[in-house]
């Protein structure tokens, strides 16, 4: 055989399996149109799967064209064999024509069956728009509960205690690790009135005879009733796609935009109040925008004045008192850490406590502070949050039955 009969073979074998290979290709890639239109946490999960999957099978179809004839006829020397000295073929053949066949023989059959099959998929198609994905059970808890904004770091620490023993009293229980406010990382914006405890749970063949995870829930609901704290129970890894993919915390939020906190205030317990009689709504509460207790100091010029005082001299000396100042730093192995100087707790935890912080004056001597100035607090946000340039407040909720 002469090469440009071999060439000629190719060519010919090119045209015949190029064209089947790349229509069943594009057939490929139209089966991951749907996966497209998923929405939310499915569409943010799988739309780079789909996108990538589809690239590359186009690049394939191409490539079935151009590319695979050309690689043909330099690696396809040789002596070539007909298709009936192929054992895969042959195999393939026997099982394919009598069903090709069929499917000739019997036509209207045929295109009757692929309608049907079409049919079937319709209720599908109608159902796009919901939960793709299914709940996962992690074989853990995570615990979520909200207090009061204006909660106190002793007020917090003593709640997550007693959550924490109520917790480890249930049987099924393995372990409870709590945490109140923020960690030490510019990623988690968490109030300290948010609290996550991860409940770890023993294997299923210890817990006793009838309980579900679900039952387990709504016991551990029960006994953690404690006035001013609003439950919300997840799971630790569902929570943290969540909470990434759409900053909402629980299975499901509504968010409020607008441009007044009052009005997201009163918005939101509206839609509250609307989703209360819902079937399957558990652990229902609107994301705190209001409450928070902030210290106000109003100074008294005329008096600062009369003292021989200055604005700065007296904001040092409550930015000293009560936040602190840094007075030196220490290096404890390859870490650094400054040390600050503030008054005790005892001497700052009250308006009447902070109003007797001493300021000294060059010519009378030390005065209390609310000699010179007023101190009150005031009502305001315990945690601003926007979202495409707009303030945002929520309304969360879980779904269970």
């Amino acid at each position: 055989m002469t090469n440009d009969e071999r060439l000629a073979i190719i060519e010919k074998s090119s045209k015949q399996v190029s064209r089947g290979i790349f229509f069943s290709t594009i057939i490929i890639v139209a089966s991951f149109l749907p996966v497209f239109l998923l929405t939310g946490q499915e569409g943010k999960l799988f739309h780079p799967l789909a996108y990538t999957k589809t690239f590359i099978l186009l690049i394939d179809a191409v490539l079935a064209v151009t590319l695979a004839p050309v690689l043909l006829s330099f690696f396809m020397k040789g002596k070539f064999k007909t298709e009936e000295q192929n054992p895969i073929n042959r195999g393939m053949e026997r099982v394919y024509a009598p069903l090709i066949n069929w499917c000739l023989t019997w036509r209207k059959t045929t295109i009757g069956i692929n309608l049907a099959l079409l049919a079937v998929s319709i209720p599908l198609l109608l159902s796009l728009g919901t939960e793709f994905m299914p709940p996962l059970d992690e074989g853990s808890i995570l615990f979520m509960p909200i207090t009061q904004p204006d909660v106190s770091n002793t007020e917090v620490k003593r709640i997550l205690q007693v959550q924490d023993k109520i917790i480890m009293q249930v049987p099924e229980v393995k372990g409870v690790l709590g945490k109140a406010g923020r960690a030490s990382t510019a990623t988690d914006n968490a109030p300290l009135s948010m609290i996550e405890t991860i409940i770890q749970l023993k294997p299923r063949a210890e817990w006793r005879p009838g309980l579900t995870k679900a039952k387990l829930i709504a016991e551990l609901n029960t006994k953690l009733q404690i006035p001013g704290v609003v439950n919300g129970w997840t799971q630790p890894i569902i929570n943290r796609i969540n909470m990434l993919s759409t900053g909402i915390r629980t299975d499901v939020g509504v968010k409020v935009y607008g441009q007044q906190l009052d009005t997201i205030y009163n918005i939101s317990q509206q839609v509250r109040a609307a989703l209360g009689g819902v079937p399957g709504v558990q652990d229902l509460y609107v994301d705190p925008i209001t409450g928070g207790k902030y210290l106000q100091i109003d100074l008294n010029r005329p008096q600062l004045a009369r003292y021989g005082l200055s604005v700065d001299q007296v904001n040092e000396v409550v930015e000293t008192a009560i936040g602190g100042a840094p007075v030196a730093s220490t290096v404890e192995g390859r870490r650094r850490f400054a040390i600050s100087v503030r008054l005790a707790e005892d001497f700052r935890n009250s308006l009447a406590a902070m109003g007797r912080i001493p300021i000294q004056t060059s010519a009378y001597g030390p005065v209390p502070l609310s000699a010179v100035a007023t101190l009150r607090f005031e009502n305001g946000p315990p945690m601003i949050n926007s979202e495409n340039a707009q303030l945002r407040g929520a309304v969360l909720f879980n779904v269970r039955d």
